[in-house]
């Protein structure tokens, strides 16, 4: 058996509760156990003292350790998100003149749409803008994902040095085979959010030759999942972004001097898609809204999702034989006080004739 306190504050809310019980108890003890006191006070007095005992008994949380198994989804989810200065682009659903916003303003929604499809999933999170970062390890806290979606914004401008989705190619090889040595069993889905646009002058190619890492290899270890790529054939002009969410004005083109346009590399991501062996999909926002083509998981995956397993330390409390306990002590109290009651009645009714 061992003690967990079941409210908040931990012991000091039972030490608290035992040092102010004490008092009152102290108050009481010299009228009900005075050498003149009569039998019924001093029982009561020990009653009351019982059912401190018990409260604090039951306050201390006594009850034996267990485990518990609880069936969990066995799918893991991993979303690699461009927030590259180009998915600031304005040319999502129109633009913000028709209404709509950025090519971020749909990777938020897509994110959202694949949480709420796999609500028992494990996910995790690699950014990606001048480097691959795993901003959230792989978790089942969906508010902890939700909440990175929303304060998802677009990297600072001027700490920009130029990307590639190549860049993010060997921290997701060693992630997802990491994963499937750890839990081979588990599927696992990879979805790539990005325009594709390359603007690293061939760094990342470089990187990935040094990895010797290609998407093709990192499809064998991924199940399902998609490419979505972000953008309109002709482009939009992009914000410039200085970490205040003040309006820094749009990202100038060197040559010309005028706002620059960012065009998405379709194929570049077509390709990414053909070796990952996953479905790719253009995204612009002026479609019917209909996530289902890449958050719908293949029947052969969804056999494996409910096959989990997660046990958990759990406290099984032994508060029923405190809890009669206690009842029964109430009840004797109650007993008591009516008693009293009707003493009292007695002695201050008014003799038969007074006036």
């Amino acid at each position: 058996m061992r003690l967990v306190p079941v409210l908040p504050g931990g012991w000091w809310t039972v030490v608290g509760a035992a040092l102010l019980m004490a008092a009152l108890l102290a108050l009481a003890a010299r009228p009900a156990l005075g050498p003149e006191t009569d039998p019924g006070t001093r029982a009561g007095w020990v009653r009351r003292v019982l059912l401190a005992v018990v409260t604090l008994t039951l306050l201390a949380g006594p009850g034996l350790p267990a485990r518990e198994s609880q069936a969990v989804s066995s799918l893991e989810v991993y979303l690699l998100v461009d927030r590259t200065g180009s998915m600031a682009a304005e040319d999502w659903a129109g633009g913000p003149g028709a209404g709509g916003g950025t090519r971020l303003d749909g990777v938020k929604e897509d994110l959202r749409a694949v949480v709420d499809a796999h609500p028992g999933a494990r996910f995790s999170i690699i950014a990606l803008d001048s480097a691959a970062a795993r901003e959230l390890p792989l978790t089942s806290d969906v508010q902890a994902v939700r909440s990175w979606i929303d304060s998802l914004q677009q990297e600072v401008t001027d700490r920009s040095t130029g990307s590639s989705l190549e860049r993010a190619l060997p921290l997701l090889a060693s992630t997802l085979a990491a994963a499937a040595e750890r839990d081979p069993e588990d599927a696992r889905a990879l979805y790539v959010l990005s325009d594709g646009e390359a603007t690293d002058e061939g760094a990342g190619v470089d990187v990935v030759e040094a990895a010797q890492a290609s998407w093709r290899e990192l499809g064998a270890l991924v199940d399902a999942g998609a490419v979505l790529g972000y953008g309109t054939e002709a482009g939009g002009p992009m914000r410039a972004f200085d970490g205040s969410g003040t309006d820094g004005g749009y990202i100038e083109d060197p040559a010309t001097g005028q706002p620059g346009v960012s065009v998405p590399d379709t194929a570049a991501l077509a390709a990414v898609a053909e070796g990952l062996g996953v479905p790719y999909l253009q995204r612009d926002g002026t479609d019917d809204g209909s996530t289902s083509e890449f958050t719908d998981i293949d029947v052969a995956v969804t056999t494996a999702l409910t096959d989990g397993r997660e046990r958990h330390g759990v406290q099984r409390y032994l508060t029923w034989p405190l809890g009669l306990i206690a009842s029964v002590l109430l009840t004797w109290e109650l007993v008591h006080l009516a008693a009293t009651e009707r003493g009292l009645r007695r002695l201050t009714r008014p003799t038969e004739g007074a006036r």
